[in-house]
């Protein structure tokens, strides 16, 4: 029978196995001439710290830090095959690195619970000290001094960095690399998503977590909505209007103006490089809707979008059923229905007030200017399609329209909603009726303007209805 193998010599065969890469970087690193120019540096100033003020230690440190310094120049390996053997290391350093985090957890993982507290405890520790906080301030007051002795400061430090780098680095290869990078991606997506396809449970466990993570996100946002409820009303009013007040509204003017003329100019730049009377917009949104169009499945398209109807149907239903099964919350929504409209109200009011404090001659000609520019003639011409659409469904369907009305009225209760209208009028005739009295005598003066004789080609259609009108009014019991 085979002996088992002895865990201590496999951890320690592990150890090195893992230790290997690490220390085959280190030696590849030492071999690059900037490594080995700063361990010359390195040892030489160690050597002048330690010879400190003593003259003999001088003596000695001096000529061998010139020596290792010397030594170091003169055995420099060839500059591209130490770089070379660094860039190779790398797959086998991440690796190492990996074998070490994974000696670690699986290390954590056999302890008891106590001592994993213990462990992680004391690694949370090491972030108690303040010192990332300490370092945050002090680097935040640095910033503070150069900015009030040199506005511009940073400007100038940083600009010369990105000025290198935007000249060193070539854009047009990233292009490239980006526009070749689609194939990639596509291919690596279509395989991860195989592989998660193969086990079902994985898939479906990594993707519970999207609920959990919005939870969390909920939970974090009621703790924190939670503390500001706690604190007094003027309190969190001064906290929010703070932040508001910090806003600089000419700044946020300026870029909304710079924003406008940006798309004005892609307006104007796209009717001066288009066709005439055809705007280069117009036609690239053409070309992509027609793309788009054409790889849509019409029949998939609308049926998604009927399931999306019923779905929002549902949930309106749901949110009704709820409010319905809770007495106090429809009725603090009919007791708020005026404050939630009244505001509506009043901006409308300012908004014709500030027509009306125009001067007649600028309101004129911003009225002259704006309401001419309507183009009516495509509403005329939207009338004149639907009044053609109806006269083909008539024609095609004549039972349809008939059959559509007969629904809508069989469904209404003719006898409630006369008596709803009578009350209404019995209630409403002595507010109503100055009102009415200043309308209908106009209205019915055009009325019977539009009744009167005419040389035109309704005259025969309008003749009839002044003879029904007429004996309505003399004889009601005559049958037409």
């Amino acid at each position: 029978m085979k002996p088992s193998p002895d865990p201590s010599i496999e951890r320690q065969h592990s150890r090195a196995a893992t230790s290997r890469p690490l220390l085959s970087a280190l030696q590849a690193w030492m071999q690059t001439p900037e490594a080995r120019d700063a361990l010359g540096r390195l040892i030489a100033e160690t050597l002048s710290i330690w010879a400190g003020d003593s003259c003999l230690k001088q003596k000695v440190a001096r000529p061998a830090a010139r020596h290792i310094e010397a030594s170091f120049h003169k055995s420099r390996p060839d500059e591209r095959e130490s770089r070379s053997g660094l860039v190779d290391l790398v797959p086998e350093l991440l690796e190492g690195v990996l074998a070490h985090l994974l000696t670690a957890a699986e290390a954590m993982e056999t302890l008891d619970p106590e001592e994993k507290h213990k462990r992680i405890e004391a690694f949370c520790a090491s972030f108690a000290s303040g010192y990332s906080g300490r370092l945050l301030t002090s680097l935040a007051r640095s910033l503070n001094d150069l900015h009030l002795a040199n506005p511009v400061g940073l400007a100038e430090a940083i600009a010369p960095a990105v000025r290198a780098w935007v000249q060193n680095t070539d854009f047009g290869a990233l292009r490239d690399a980006a526009d070749a990078m689609g194939p990639e991606v596509q291919a690596l997506a279509a395989e991860i998503n195989t592989i998660l396809w193969r086990y079902p449970a994985k898939l479906v466990l990594s993707l519970s977590f999207l609920p959990e993570l919005l939870n969390l996100a909920a939970i974090c946002t009621n703790e924190t909505l939670r503390r500001f409820n706690q604190a007094s009303p003027d309190l969190v009013a001064d906290i929010v209007l703070s932040l508001l007040r910090s806003i600089d509204g000419d700044v946020l003017g300026t870029t909304i103006n710079e924003l406008g003329e940006v798309i004005r100019k892609i307006h104007t730049g796209s009717a001066l490089i288009g066709e005439p009377g055809r705007p280069r917009f117009e036609e690239d949104m053409r070309q992509l809707a027609g793309a788009v169009v054409d790889r849509l499945d019409a029949e998939t398209c609308w049926q998604a979008r009927v399931a999306l109807a019923q779905d929002k149907a549902i949930l309106a239903e749901s949110l009704n059923a709820a409010m319905a099964a809770t007495p106090a919350f429809v009725e603090a929504g009919l007791k708020t229905y005026a404050d939630r409209r009244n505001p509506g109200w009043r901006v409308r009011r300012q908004g014709m007030e500030a027509l009306g404090d125009l001067p007649d001659v600028t309101l004129g000609a911003a009225l002259d200017d704006g309401l001419s520019a309507l183009d009516l003639q495509e509403l005329g011409e939207i009338a004149n399609l639907a009044a053609t659409l109806i006269e083909r469904v008539m024609a095609l369907k004549p039972e349809l329209v008939p059959g559509l009305v007969w629904q809508l009225t069989d469904a209404m209760d003719v006898d409630a909603m006369a008596s709803a209208a009578g009350g209404m009028a019995a209630a409403c005739e002595s507010a109503l009726r100055p009102v009415l009295r200043a309308l209908l005598p106009d209205l019915v003066m055009l009325l019977c303007d539009a009744l009167a004789p005419a040389d035109d080609a309704f005259e025969n259609k309008m003749t009839k209805a002044r003879e029904r009108l007429r004996s309505v009014l003399i004889d009601p019991e005559a049958t037409p």
